[in-house]
């Protein structure tokens, strides 16, 4: 039996003197596309209007098992663009805590740093994180170190970029400035970018103990140059060995004697060609702070 469709193709075709292949090879792709899972528009919709939250995988799932249709996910993505069935997918955006908000209300007067002209070690001291691509995978290297002095105070290997990251960092610093002088006359700037690990309610009232909380405005890492210098400097020289190491362990060890020999060997041009504890020392010696 015939089909009306087929009757109608089959009449143009002996009207303008075609072959029937000629026709649908000449037909626009996206219309024999469209017309060939036609049988299944309504059900797309119906699936899409019964559950607005699905996306692809699911609306698949739903069509093979309660319509036993089955359909390719790329195909199915495709004709969802075609017949214009938008996914009413409702995009849950994290909402900022109330540090956040503070500091997006501050706008650029969260940024000390910037505002300070710094002269002296543990005047300010910066933070940021920095991914490290291994042969075991990747990991997060937090650090804490003086914007003047250069010295490293604290830092952190990760697996994750959580809030524990930068808090270990942050722990380890405010120890190893405590142990290099007793007393500070004046909290320090502590400054960092506004993402949610510096954000985070712990870091933060861990951080306020002991120094004057300092923000980056969004989207200006040029605001903590120092730890865009530091991080770029030490992938660079050790990229090589970095990524043939092979565990999180050797890494980690790998990190702590790097961190060490910048720390007490390696000389930097801003301190006078000595190493940041040496200057730091140095500093303590012949001042007060």
């Amino acid at each position: 039996m015939v089909s009306k469709n087929q009757f109608g193709v089959n009449r143009i075709c002996k009207l303008v003197g075609i072959s029937k292949t000629t026709y649908y090879k000449a037909k626009n792709p996206i219309e024999r596309f469209e017309n060939k899972h036609l049988n299944i528009r309504s059900f797309v919709a119906k699936v899409i209007e019964d559950n607005p939250s699905y996306g692809i995988r699911r609306i698949k799932a739903e069509l093979e098992e309660e319509h036993k249709i089955i359909v390719g996910r790329d195909a199915l993505g495709k004709l969802l663009k075609i017949w214009g069935l938008n996914m009413r997918r409702k995009i849950k955006r994290k909402r900022p805590n109330m540090i956040q908000k503070i500091l997006l209300a501050l706008a650029g007067r969260a940024n000390l740093l910037v505002r300070t002209e710094v002269t002296a070690p543990f005047q300010a001291i910066t933070s940021d994180i920095t991914e490290l691509k291994f042969r075991g995978g990747k990991t997060y290297l937090c650090v804490h170190k003086d914007a003047f002095g250069q010295i490293v105070y604290g830092w952190r290997l990760g697996l994750t970029m959580e809030a524990q990251l930068v808090m270990d960092s942050l722990k380890m610093t405010i120890a190893r400035i405590k142990k290099l002088t007793e007393i500070l006359s004046k909290k320090p700037i502590l400054h960092q970018d506004r993402g949610s690990q510096y954000t985070s309610h712990r870091y933060v009232q861990s951080g306020l103990e002991f120094a004057r909380m300092s923000y980056s405005n969004p989207g200006t890492p040029t605001h903590n140059p120092g730890q865009e210098s530091f991080f770029g400097r030490f992938k660079d020289e050790w990229k090589d060995e970095i990524v043939e190491i092979e565990t999180f362990e050797k890494l980690e060890k790998f990190v702590l004697e790097k961190i060490k020999y910048y720390n007490y060997e390696r000389r930097h041009t801003s301190i006078g060609l000595i190493s940041p504890y040496k200057f730091t020392k140095s500093f303590l010696k012949n001042r007060r702070i």
